[in-house]
């Protein structure tokens, strides 16, 4: 009986502690999640997608264009750092093509107007930040030649390609990209930049391929970010930084530590890729986005943006689905993005477009997709009492899968052991029914999250 009693005060207090935080996308009122503009779902761990205009891309003549990292300047003007395939060549062909240039607009979904070549190939997964005294700090994989500069991959030049085809016109070797993570920096947007510093050398790693590398650097030049291996999917791993020119002052995560548990633990096909790393000044919470890859309950593949948050850089939870690959233009026409690549435009805080790269334009080239966020402000979300609502769970006591059967449309599942220890995070995908795998054993707490009501209940795993 005691026992029992301390179990139900720790689920008593656990669900109170766990719901406060809303994903920190949000406040807890007492009764529910209020999220910040951007945000819904029961932890406001959902992002509120708008329609955007079918002109609201930056989708160049005969190239592939593949994400995009967007930053608006003291001046109010935005710029654009956009990796695209050089010399008419596929996207298949990044490792050897890909270059970055640079664009401006005076609106966030453009039209964007070529400026220069920022990174002449090779360079690839852009992600820039605003740094110290405001200067601007790029993150990119990127060809270093034996005298520091800016180069070719290890493959040598660009292809050359039939555009009609987007395939080499003669024989150009390509696989993966096993270029390093660099650092450049300028004062001005327009460059000059910074000869590369090398922050990670894949031939360091088990695996010896790009670092999907991005972070944030703090005003007093310190870094919290993350990067990724690929043992049999993509395994995302932690980052800190004293200094951030500075590569001794680099302490990574252990490459053979996952920060995720399953099955976004990097043993899952394909798992989480192409992180972009933000900083919420205020609540002083870390989040990022992902390319999320992990296909579940037997699906054949998968494309979403998932979502996760950190309060120290080096301890993330992951909350699962925060936009589907379906696209909605102003037309009412659509469309489905492999949400690669992913960033944020934020202003003031505040995040008002999500930037993409779109699989495919009529005509098989891919496109960077730029979507408004819904800035509304929800106050109070309607809902439907947790009494109101049945939710059977059973066998209990359970021998490793448990079945739930819900009223209201099951949304994730997270499982705990009662000393408050996440054993898994499980994305239902809108069932009303689910066996779930429970992978530890004793008394647990399942964290279910559905539509429009949250339940916590307890089960006994044999």
């Amino acid at each position: 009986m005691k026992f029992a009693s301390l179990a139900l005060l720790w689920l008593f207090s656990f669900t109170i502690t766990y719901s406060q935080n809303c994903s920190f996308n949000g406040t807890w009122n007492g009764t529910l999640c209020v999220c910040d503009p951007g945000w819904t779902g029961a932890d406001c761990a959902t992002l509120k997608v708008l329609p955007t205009a079918p002109s609201t891309r930056y989708n160049p003549s005969h190239t592939d264009a593949w994400g995009a990292s967007i930053l608006k300047d003291d001046e109010g003007i935005y710029h654009m750092w956009v990796s695209i395939i050089d010399q008419n060549c596929d996207i298949q062909y990044w490792a050897r093509n890909s270059k970055v240039i640079h664009a401006t607009s005076s609106s966030p979904g453009g039209p964007f107007t070529y400026q220069s070549d920022a990174f002449p190939g090779m360079a690839h997964e852009i992600d820039l930040n605003r740094g110290p005294n405001n200067n601007w700090i790029a993150f990119l994989t990127a060809g270093v030649d034996a005298n520091g500069k800016l180069a070719y991959s290890e493959y040598g030049a660009p292809c050359n390609c039939d555009p009609l085809t987007q395939q080499p016109v003669a024989d150009c070797d390509v696989a993966a990209s096993t270029e390093p993570t660099v650092i450049c920096t300028a004062n001005s947007p327009y460059g000059p930049w910074s000869d590369p510093i090398i922050i990670l050398d894949p031939t360091t790693l088990l695996d010896g391929i790009d670092a999907n590398f991005s972070a944030v650097v703090h005003h007093d030049g310190s870094l919290v970010g993350l990067w990724r291996t690929y043992p049999s999917g993509s395994q995302v791993h932690w980052v800190t930084a004293t200094d951030y020119l500075d590569p001794n002052s680099y302490s990574w995560q252990d490459q053979e530590s996952s920060l995720f548990p399953s099955p976004y633990d990097g043993f899952t096909s394909e798992g989480l890729e192409d992180m972009f790393v933000y900083y919420d000044q205020n609540r002083k919470v870390y989040h990022a986005i992902f390319h999320d890859m992990v296909a579940q309950n037997n699906a054949p593949f998968y494309d979403g943006l998932g979502h996760a948050f950190s309060t120290d850089g080096k301890n993330w939870t992951y909350t699962g689905e925060a936009a589907s690959s379906n696209v909605t233009f102003t037309d009412g026409s659509t469309t489905v993005s492999a949400r690669a690549r992913p960033h944020f435009l934020i202003e003031e805080g505040k995040i008002t477009h999500l930037i993409t790269a779109e699989q495919f334009d009529n005509n098989d080239w891919s496109y960077t997709l730029i979507e408004p966020i819904d800035q509304s402000v929800v106050t109070s979300v309607k809902r439907k009492h947790n009494n109101q609502i049945k939710i059977e769970i059973f066998p209990n006591p359970a021998e490793g899968v448990l079945n739930i059967t819900s009223d209201d449309i099951i949304q994730k599942i997270t499982i705990y052991t009662i000393l408050g220890k996440k054993v898994k995070t499980v994305t239902v995908h809108q069932r009303t029914t689910f066996d779930l795998e429970l992978g530890a054993k004793g008394l647990l707490i399942l964290d279910i999250q559905c539509s429009d009501t949250r339940h916590f209940e307890k089960v006994v795993a044999k």
